[in-house]
């Protein structure tokens, strides 16, 4: 909702992706116990070029991807499920953190308008604590579907910083399979 509200210009993203996001084998457990591993092979340009593939116009006959700037670096970390992520973000139009948590809370998408099975009632939860969004405490808001944002915050150098924690099994991966199946059923695109 930032985008569409504010417009972008420059995106910075921190990844800590839990171990599960590595797939079955993993990370071999000496390699991360009392660790964190500062890459991820094609992790960042996939966080890089996805979003912008995401937000970007249908043409026709191509996505034209969105015209902002994204910088991202990826690390694995030991939590077991749960991505989490510290944004930086420099919108086009200025935005205030109360105006981001505003579009935030305020969000809807098609899967809540049509009311999809497996679609949570709100795909973003705002947390106020100082300490929110954690792995533990938040991977399952929404049955794993919603996103939670914290620390909701006024950067000096962009406009606003936060953090967000998903579900990447749930909400990254099986979770969104299904919802956008539903969502090609309910619209009648298969």
């Amino acid at each position: 909702p930032i985008y569409d509200n504010f417009g972008l210009e420059k995106v910075i993203i921190t990844s800590m992706q839990a171990l599960s996001g590595a797939g079955y084998s993993g990370v071999p457990s000496m390699a991360i116990v009392d660790n964190v591993i500062p890459f991820i092979k094609k992790e960042e340009e996939k966080v890089e070029t996805e979003g912008l593939k995401i937000l970007g116009k249908f043409d026709g006959e191509r996505i034209v991807p969105a015209k902002f700037k994204v910088s991202a670096s990826c690390n694995r970390v030991a939590v077991i499920d749960g991505h989490t992520e510290a944004i930086f973000v420099k919108t086009s139009k200025g935005a205030t953190p109360e105006e981001i948590k505003k579009v935030m809370r305020d969000f809807e998408a098609l899967p809540q308008k049509l009311k999809l099975p497996t679609a949570p009632e709100k795909p973003i939860i705002v947390r106020e604590e100082e300490d929110r969004p954690q792995p533990r405490l938040d991977r399952d808001a929404g049955g794993g579907m919603s996103i939670s944002v914290g620390r909701i915050r006024k950067d000096s150098i962009f406009d606003v910083k936060y953090i967000t924690l998903g579900h990447n099994t749930i909400r990254g991966a099986a979770g969104a399979s299904v919802l956008n199946a539903e969502l090609l059923v309910k619209t009648k695109k298969i």
